[in-house]
């Protein structure tokens, strides 16, 4: 029976394998012997053989195959899936630096000096909300409803 795949693994210092074989057909005393494929599963303690028709055989490869496709389609997807985020990601990021920006670049036009009313007039809620943000990095100082540059950065 020659082999057409084999396959081994070791788990816990035992060796494992799968071996894929055929049979193929002959013709003996003047008749046609059907040919045959086997898969042989074993471990250091012995192995188990299964025998598949050329029809069964061929299902299986058609199935390994159809999976195979289906597995290829889904690692596309993922790959753009996770583009996508990564650029939603990088999109939010620099959304939040613009935002940065241009709230400070309101209060020193402000004399480094405005209240937080007068950012959301003008610049809008969007950013009087990212106020926080801006004084947890140090950026800013909050009093009330002042909003102070902080200088000693």
């Amino acid at each position: 029976m020659p082999d057409i795949a084999r396959k081994f693994h070791v788990k816990d210092g035992k060796k494992i394998y799968i071996r894929i074989g055929e049979s193929p057909p002959t013709i003996r005393e003047g008749k046609i012997n059907e040919g045959a494929f086997f898969i042989v599963v074993g471990d250091d303690l012995g192995e188990k053989r299964i025998r598949l028709s050329d029809q069964e055989a061929l299902d299986i490869a058609y199935r390994i195959i159809t999976m195979y496709q289906m597995h290829i389609r889904i690692y596309r997807k993922l790959d753009r899936q996770s583009y996508q985020e990564y650029k939603q990601r990088m999109e939010i990021r620099n959304e939040g630096k613009e935002v940065e920006t241009e709230i400070i670049r309101f209060v020193i036009n402000a004399g480094g000096e405005t209240t937080i009313d007068e950012i959301k007039r003008t610049l809008g809620s969007k950013y009087a909300d990212y106020l926080e943000t801006l004084e947890k990095k140090g950026l800013i100082i909050l009093k009330e409803n002042k909003v102070l540059l902080n200088i000693s950065k």
